[in-house]
């Protein structure tokens, strides 16, 4: 594993590890790690992640269940505003002692201690609108065009001459 982060937790000292049917609720505040984004909303580096786990200990791993909760900031896909929107993710996730053969999508253990920064990253960036916009329920406004009037006899528009054409080819 890397560093040590605030993302770890030692299952050992929670009294998890190996005590399957026991279980710790973890409800904290982390500062959101970098680059969990996409190309025009994310959520910023160091910004509060609010966490509200259960951690349980099963005979394969550990299960990690609970919410996730942030605050997105970005642009507006139609205006290009400043726009700030309300993350709230559900973790459901599956930590094991072994990796099984093949299986490269599970989070692993690794020395007793349990990584919860890819699974949130995952979870919240896949929660990005791809398309961020203000709420429907606040009115878009945009400009229309005003109807011109035409002055100009039909005569002089380029598209007399294809008119006439028309208008021949119903008669016949």
């Amino acid at each position: 594993m890397k560093k040590q982060s605030e993302f770890v937790y030692d299952l050992r000292s929670m009294g998890l590890l190996g005590h399957p049917g026991e279980w710790e609720r973890v409800n904290t505040t982390l500062s959101a790690p970098a680059d969990l984004k996409i190309e025009v909303i994310g959520v910023a580096e160091g910004s509060p992640l609010a966490l509200e786990l259960m951690f349980e200990s099963v005979s394969e791993g550990i299960y990690v269940s609970g919410s996730v909760s942030a605050t997105a900031r970005g642009e507006d896909v139609r205006t290009l505003d400043e726009i700030e929107l309300p993350i709230d993710v559900d973790i459901q996730e599956m930590y094991v002692y072994e990796q099984a053969e093949g299986d490269e999508d599970s989070y692993v253990i690794d020395r007793d201690q349990l990584d919860l920064e890819p699974a949130i990253r995952d979870a919240v960036v896949m929660a990005l609108p791809f398309s961020p916009s203000k709420d429907e329920s606040e009115e878009f406004s945009f400009t229309v065009g005003e109807d011109l009037e035409v002055d100009e006899s039909e005569a002089d528009s380029p598209f007399a001459s294809l008119k006439s054409l028309l208008d021949e080819k119903k008669e016949s």
